[in-house]
């Protein structure tokens, strides 16, 4: 069991919030509130990174340890005292976020999956300088069958596929988005050809001049129940 639900009933009382003034804060509701604190709940992943974003909290430590008072009286405003050159020198990234509402939007057409500018954004920690796609894992998008068991609320970070990077790639899992469809497969190089593969009967080959096309996967962010 994560330590969420416990750090947010310590932070909130620290900093002399009411469970409706918290919740506010992220566009919630005092009752989700008052859920995750008795643990018969857990915020989704992307409010528990709003939430350690916020209080400029290491999202490692706001999720896996108990935080004191003391702890939490030394974050300040948005950038940590005790650790501020690590703050300034982090890249912190701005991903577009293919969550449940936009994957629903974009199958029936009232966005495109490339329409980038349109979708919400996650904050992220990652020094990768390529360009990055976040994706809420959903068994109704097209995947291979071998991937890993991945949940409903598991959080998938691509990274763009590049010269720099193809090496990487293969029997790698990657993402493929087109405008009316997205599918996640495995990559298959073979005689200079570059492959993902969803099926016997379904692959797109890869090629450079169609960018923001192709992705691999990068990093996985797990819900835990």
């Amino acid at each position: 069991m994560t330590k969420i639900g416990a750090n947010i009933k310590k932070i909130r009382t620290t900093k002399g919030l009411s469970q409706q003034a918290f919740a506010e804060l992220f566009e919630l509701t005092r009752g989700n509130i008052s859920s995750y604190e008795e643990n018969r709940a857990e915020p989704r992943i992307e409010t528990v990174m709003q939430i350690a974003n916020h209080f400029c909290i290491p999202l490692n430590q706001f999720i896996t340890q108990s935080l004191s008072i003391h702890e939490i009286l030394k974050y300040n405003g948005d950038k940590l005292i005790e650790d501020e050159n690590h703050i300034i020198n982090l890249q912190l990234r701005q991903v577009p976020f293919i969550n449940d509402t936009i994957y629903t939007k974009c199958s029936r057409h009232e966005l495109s999956f490339t329409d980038w500018d349109s979708f919400p954004k996650l904050v992220l920690p990652e020094p990768n300088n390529q360009k990055m796609l976040a994706l809420r894992f959903n068994p109704n998008i097209s995947h291979h069958e071998s991937l890993p068991q991945y949940q409903m609320n598991d959080v998938l970070i691509f990274d763009e596929v590049t010269q720099q990077n193809i090496h990487l790639c293969q029997h790698k899992t990657g993402l493929f988005t087109a405008e009316r469809e997205i599918m996640i497969g495995q990559y298959e190089i073979k005689d200079e050809k570059i492959d993902l593969v969803l099926s016997d009967f379904k692959r797109e080959r890869f090629e450079f001049k169609y960018t923001q096309q192709f992705w691999k996967l990068f990093a996985v962010y797990q819900h835990e129940k």
